[in-house]
């Protein structure tokens, strides 16, 4: 069985349509889909906005079954040279906390490197950065050789200026930005799931023209993403 999640059910209109025997199951206070996609036995979430929202549902998930594979799906925004253009697809190699960190005059610090003591036998150790399953990418790539793979970074404030869009870019080494993605790693990791991460461009970063956004276009370019590689079989 396959996980297929998103944030926001606008992200998975087009395969909800395609999915057969579909059925709704309660998953915490939502609803979940369950049902075949191109022949493959599926489960639909929609993890809500947000990290917290996306790693309650995905853990709620994730404590009841035990997919196969997740494949997050839905939009993100571009870096200025990610070469990335709105409707374009972003395969991730990685996910990375962005904001997750201290800002300084001096510039951004990142969690992770400000020697907090930290007991890994009491907590789980702070970690901002996520390496995506390898296989899963390689055969996403095949399947899809005009996406752009690269390190997606998530974050809680997305970065509507330039100066932001650059610096996150830079400092992440970036292509994509989202708001989900890094807490989706971290529960997969947790679980020791492999993650697929796939986005259709819907805006460039380092702006709030919203005449140069296409939140259903990126959407629907995600979608077909996802419809064109479970017309293969999966390497897990």
């Amino acid at each position: 069985m396959l996980l297929i999640l998103a944030a926001a059910p606008l992200e998975t209109e087009l395969l909800r349509e395609k999915i057969t025997d579909l059925k709704t199951l309660p998953c915490g206070s939502t609803q979940i889909f369950s049902g075949k996609l191109l022949g493959h036995e599926v489960f639909l979430s929609h993890g809500g906005i947000g990290q917290v929202n996306m790693a309650i549902q995905l853990t709620r998930l994730l404590s009841a079954h035990t997919p196969t594979a997740v494949l997050l799906c839905g939009c993100g925004g571009s870096y200025p040279d990610s070469g990335l253009q709105v409707g374009s697809l972003a395969l991730a190699m990685s996910e990375t906390f962005g904001d997750l960190g201290v800002a300084t005059t001096a510039g951004f610090i990142p969690l992770e490197q400000l020697k907090l003591p930290q007991n890994p036998q009491l907590a789980p150790i702070t970690q901002q950065f996520f390496p995506l399953d390898s296989d899963l990418l390689n055969w996403a790539q095949k399947i899809l050789p005009e996406a752009i793979c690269g390190a997606f970074v998530t974050v809680n404030c997305c970065s509507s200026n330039p100066d932001l869009s650059i610096e996150l870019q830079h400092r992440c080494g970036g292509i994509c930005e989202n708001m989900e993605g890094a807490a989706v790693a971290q529960v997969c990791a947790e679980f020791d799931i492999p993650l697929l991460e796939l986005r259709g461009i819907s805006n460039p970063t380092g702006t709030r023209d919203l005449q140069q956004w296409d939140i259903a276009g990126g959407a629907e370019a995600a979608q077909a993403g996802i419809l064109r590689l479970l017309g293969n079989n999966l390497p897990v």
